[in-house]
């Protein structure tokens, strides 16, 4: 049978329960704008009936043990939470690409101007050589204000070109600060994930297994929990990640498959820039390393031995490595230690490695030494679908239509740069062609030969007359052959190159690159031709003599040139992989509808998503936000209940107090 105060136990434990309901309660209400705090609950049970061997049973006298609380929970749900997560990392990608395309739609903005952009200045060009159409007069004034506008289209396109590569770079420094940003995270997860993990023991929410111990992973630290949920929610927005618990109450957390996060070890994130064939052909690589403890990359440190300090040049290395490995810069850090290996080998120096990639040059001694906490760097760039890094890498990375097997083919930073540079390419391509004909000619090549002749006599008469001075030898005929034949050695050095630029200079061309070139160039280098430059009137008509200087009648309006000129003005060309064929105004339309098609396209995509992200945030919310209108119902049901439960413990005092004092005295 129960005791006399067993009812005043029971009511005494309801009351505690009850008052812990106000504080979590209370808790709820005062946390009600903290960001990524999770609405908490207490769990309260009806307490068993025991007794002894019999275990669970209906024994009447043992009924009635009241109520008990499991736990205080967190309401969270785990499939709302990768959704958003999911829709985070989309949302970010497209974002990422939108503001880059916008930044690029901006520039073709001023590039389409109608009074200062390239349509415009391509007309006035076309334009001023119309007027050669129309009048004999003044032709060099004519040809000079043609030379001008030239000039204006040059400049223009290579404003558009600085311009992009200042968006390109901008958005480079975005993908390193992005980077950082994740490898602290990462760095913070793990110490979270210890933290967690050292709570659930200290609070005694374990219980044990075979395999060691097993947390109660609906309660403890929820605080730490909230504050791992709410870095989670941010490292979704860079990458792709999957967030799963472990039976211990830490999270695991993943990129695609690759691990980012497991207890209290994390991997470190690395972007590396490469540059293969030439400066626009770099593009940013994701390379991520294997797990290891704060603990573990502390000792990733390389000890500088005396050996090592003895050799100036390789301690410097060795530091620089040290500072890649605590900086994140694992790929870098590893392409580093192959040079420190090799390096280490040649001057004899014990070293011994850290990364397990350079197993392939190391000793058999250097490998049997690897630490266990050695690295491993894997490239994972293919694995990058959604998240800013990955909308960042599409736009630095995207060649479009100019991409190769296996290179980025979205329409990014690479392949506006690559149209504008098809442009200037056609451009130099096409309004030189009209001169071919003449170029080739066998008018032309006789004057070819006789410019390069009397180049080489030129250059023969010089050398000449400076060998005679520096001998003090006056008259040429006293030259002897051995001297004669020093001189022709002198001439020879650079009579190639003297008769080269010679038959150069009688090659007409209205453009060319800084090299001299007439195809695949730079559009830093695209210039005005200097044998235009130096007659603007060769453009009506090529002609020179050997001297160079203009051999026609240029007082006859002769528009047989100019003609041509402004037929290459209405045909249509290839530019570069494109694959229709365009009028030079119509590619510059081409590319300002492009840039506006993929902008719309993924604003689009940004309203939609962020409709589908709003929406299960609001769901979210609903499950793990604190409601005060829940929370205020929620109180006065425990005040009730609390008011309730006072009552019981008066009634029981006066049942007590009548058995205590009122029984047992005869006549009452």
């Amino acid at each position: 049978m129960a005791s006399s105060f067993f009812g005043l136990y029971v009511q005494r434990d309801g009351l505690q329960l009850a008052q812990k309901g106000l504080d979590i309660t209370g808790h709820n209400i005062t946390n009600i704008k903290t960001e990524g705090y999770s609405r908490q609950r207490l769990d309260v049970v009806s307490v068993a009936n025991t007794a002894g061997c019999l275990g669970y049973n209906t024994q009447t006298t043992l009924a009635g043990k009241g109520a008990d609380a499991v736990g205080v929970t967190q309401i969270r749900d785990k499939l709302l939470d990768a959704k958003v997560r999911r829709y985070s990392a989309e949302l970010c990608d497209t974002g990422a690409k939108t503001n880059v395309l916008a930044d690029i739609e901006d520039i073709l903005d001023d590039v389409e101007n109608d009074e200062a952009g390239l349509s415009a200045i391509f007309g006035q060009l076309k334009a001023s050589f119309q007027s050669f159409s129309s009048t004999g007069a003044d032709r060099q004034d004519l040809a000079t204000v043609s030379m001008n506008s030239a000039e204006s289209v040059i400049n223009v396109i290579k404003n558009f070109n600085t311009r992009i590569g200042e968006v390109e770079l901008a958005t480079r420094e975005d993908i390193i600060a992005t980077n950082d940003r994740v490898n602290t995270i990462l760095n913070q997860l793990a110490s979270l994930n210890k933290q967690i993990k050292d709570a659930y023991v200290q609070m005694d929410n374990v219980f044990a297994t075979r395999s060691g111990y097993q947390a109660e992973i609906d309660y403890g630290p929820l605080e730490l929990k909230d504050s791992f949920n709410k870095l989670c929610d941010e490292l979704s927005q860079y990458m792709n990640i999957n967030v799963e618990q472990q039976a211990d109450g830490t999270y695991d957390v993943k990129f695609a498959d690759v691990p980012l996060v497991h207890n209290d070890s994390y991997a470190k994130t690395d972007i590396v820039f490469s540059d293969e064939l030439e400066a626009r052909n770099d593009f940013a690589e994701l390379h991520i390393s294997s797990l290891n403890s704060q603990k573990e990359w502390d000792k990733c440190e390389r000890e500088i031995t005396p050996a090592i300090s003895a050799q100036p040049e390789l301690e410097k290395m060795v530091k620089d490595l040290n500072e890649y490995i605590y900086a994140g810069k694992v790929k870098t850090a590893c392409e580093l230690e192959r040079d420190i290996i090799g390096k280490a080998n040649e001057l004899g120096v014990d070293y011994s490695p850290i990364f397990i990639n350079n197993k392939d040059i190391m000793s058999e001694k250097q490998i049997e030494n690897l630490p266990t906490y050695a690295i491993e760097v894997t490239e994972r760039t293919e694995k990058l679908s959604d998240g800013s890094i990955s909308g960042l890498f599409d736009t630095y990375n995207g060649k479009g239509c100019y991409s190769q097997v296996g290179e980025n083919n979205y329409n990014g930073i690479k392949y506006y740069q690559e149209t504008i540079r098809s442009f200037a390419n056609t451009m130099v391509r096409e309004f030189n062609a009209i001169y071919d004909e003449y170029n080739n000619s066998d008018e032309a090549k006789a004057l070819q030969d006789a410019a390069a002749d009397k180049a080489e006599e030129k250059l023969r008469a010089d050398v000449t007359a400076e060998y005679m001075d520096e001998n003090g030898i006056t008259d040429e005929s006293a030259l002897t052959d051995a001297q004669k034949a020093e001189i022709d050695a002198k001439v020879n050095e650079t009579l190639e190159d003297v008769r080269a630029e010679a038959i150069e200079k009688t090659i007409f061309k209205l453009f060319e690159f800084e090299d001299g070139s007439l195809e695949d160039g730079s559009v830093p280098d695209l210039k005005i031709a200097d044998t235009w430059r130096e007659s603007v009137l060769r453009c009506v008509h090529p002609n020179v003599d050997a001297d160079g200087k203009l051999d026609y009648n240029y007082d006859e309006l002769d528009n047989a040139y100019i003609n041509k000129i402004l037929s290459v003005f209405e045909g249509k060309y290839e530019f570069g992989e494109e694959p229709d064929k365009f009028t030079f105004e119509g590619f510059i339309q081409y590319y300002g509808q492009t840039i506006g098609g993929d902008l719309e396209y993924e604003l689009g995509n940004f309203d939609s998503t962020n409709i589908m992200l709003q929406s299960v945030s609001d769901a979210r919310d609903e499950v793990m936000g604190v409601s005060m209108d829940e929370e205020g119902v929620n109180m006065m049901n425990y005040q009730k209940w609390y008011n309730a439960i006072s009552r019981m413990i008066s009634a029981l005092d006066e049942c007590l107090d009548k058995l205590i004092n009122g029984t047992g005295k005869v006549g009452l």
